[in-house]
């Protein structure tokens, strides 16, 4: 639905706001004319539009010579050298990393600072740091900020409810306030609407609604109704029902329908990692017994591979385990049973791998001299059998719950696709495959793969997420912020 418009002024400000998000979204650069095409109006209009995002210091006309063409270089529409910026942020559970995005899209200067502890304040004094050290830099640019957080966020009150990957179990964190966002200068609605801290799940859900793959190809109809969660793409042309599911240490997703993340009373929702698919011998960081990502996450794939780890090691172990099961030729296979070279058993081969962090073997296959790890190749394809086969008995349960039409994977559940894809189809449809089952009666497989915006999307769905307050009223983009 369009806010309503009440005045000429508004009339104007719409459609500058329906044009500019068109240039935002597109994921080339747009001509004039493509932005006519694309808003379904004339040239004229759409120039006229051009000249005022260009008076308003939003975008620029720059000329480009296509390889290989003739005549006239084409002049494309990209960001104000001098525009407003959205920062974005994401807190995972072994690094702090921080971008800046344009109007037009795309990450910029991305830093990476590895986490030495998951103390509250020393986290929070990581991201203070490279924010503060951004700001600085960008000044009267920045426009907003967006913060991706590996774990549960309220949506109401953006205070994270807790992060067991990083050993926050309460109380609530204020993110924003402990890095100094909560003053009288942000107590108005607009203000509060350039500030955004939500679940990493959720935000990559939204990056893929924009950028990804769940957007339906230029020139089919878009979905009705405005997005739950800011930045979730009503208006890009996304795909009906979109499942998402994202692991590393833990596993969450979102549902889209239409391009809106279904969020929850309070934003909770898609916290799938914590439904009972797992055993009962295994207790979750949440203090439950059964929980889905027990079998299928990070940390659950390096123990299985016998590596014991804590959470902020678990990226650096699974990589060990994934590097151990391709050390020679081979994969795994539907049965679990992996083949070397030739056709030889791996049984009795180990591969050594650089371990890091906290990631140590189990007794007896350490070797602290040269600081590496031995990986026995035939229990590493073993555990990401075992993982993905939960990943996919978990994704077939959904599927027959939610009907989507499409299943994305991001973080460790891609690389298990990755790494096992017969094995995660498969395990999909063992579950309802029978005569009797929906998947054996002529239900078909729907397509599940990995999402387009791979390690990014978390800070690509914290942009997106601001951005779409602000392309709604573009007076937000062009006016300065006041920040405490």
């Amino acid at each position: 639905m369009a806010p309503a418009v009440s005045s000429t002024t508004d009339l104007r400000g719409a459609h500058l706001s329906r044009a500019l998000r068109a240039v935002h979204s597109s994921p080339q650069a747009l001509s004039r004319a493509d932005l006519a095409r694309v808003l379904g109006c004339t040239r004229a209009t759409a120039g006229a539009l051009v000249a005022d995002l260009e008076r308003l210091g939003l975008i620029e006309q720059k000329d480009v010579i296509v390889s290989g063409g003739r005549g006239r270089p084409s002049t494309l529409l990209g960001p104000s050298a001098n525009g407003p910026v959205v920062v974005a942020v994401e807190i995972g559970t072994d690094a702090v990393r921080a971008a800046h995005v344009p109007v037009t899209g795309g990450l910029v200067d991305v830093q990476t600072r590895p986490l030495r502890s998951h103390a509250v304040p020393d986290v929070l004094a990581v991201v203070g740091e490279l924010l503060t050290s951004r700001l600085d830099a960008l000044g009267a640019r920045v426009a907003g900020v967006g913060i991706a957080v590996h774990g549960l966020v309220d949506r109401v009150s953006g205070e994270v409810l807790s992060a067991p990957g990083l050993g926050w179990f309460g109380p609530a964190v204020d993110v924003l306030g402990c890095l100094g966002f909560r003053s009288e200068h942000a107590s108005s609605p607009q203000e509060r609407q350039r500030m955004h801290v939500g679940n990493v799940a959720t935000l990559v859900a939204v990056a893929e609604t924009v950028r990804g793959r769940a957007v339906k190809d230029a020139g089919e109809p878009t979905g009705p109704g405005e997005a739950d969660t800011p930045g979730s793409g009503a208006d890009s042309g996304a795909v009906g029902t979109v499942l998402v599911l994202h692991a590393d240490v833990g596993l969450g997703g979102a549902l889209l329908m239409d391009g809106r993340a279904v969020t929850g009373r309070r934003g909770l929702a898609g916290e799938y990692g914590h439904l009972p698919f797992g055993t009962q011998d295994r207790v979750c960081r949440c203090g439950a017994r059964g929980c889905w990502e027990t079998e299928v996450d990070q940390m659950a794939l390096a123990r299985e591979a016998g590596l014991t780890v804590a959470p902020g090691a678990a990226s650096a172990a699974a990589d060990v385990v994934f590097a151990a099961m391709t050390s020679a030729a081979g994969g795994v296979s539907a049965s679990g049973r992996r083949r070397g070279a030739g056709g030889r058993s791996a049984d009795r081969e180990t591969a050594p791998v650089p371990a890091a962090g906290a990631a140590r073997a189990t007794p007896g296959t350490a070797d602290p001299a040269n600081g590496l790890v031995a990986v026995d190749p035939q229990r590493a394809a073993e555990a990401v059998h075992r993982a993905a086969v939960s990943l996919g008995r978990g994704i077939g349960a959904l599927v027959l719950v939610h009907d989507p039409d499409l299943v994305l994977l991001s973080g460790h559940a891609a690389a298990l696709l990755r790494a096992a894809p017969q094995v995660v189809r498969a395990a999909i449809t063992a579950d309802g495959g029978g005569p009797g089952g929906l998947f054996g009666a002529g239900y078909g497989v729907l397509p599940v793969e990995e999402i387009a915006l791979g390690a990014d999307a978390g800070l690509v769905g914290a942009a997106e997420a601001v951005f779409g307050a602000l392309l709604d009223d573009v007076s937000l983009l062009t006016a300065g912020w006041v920040r405490s």
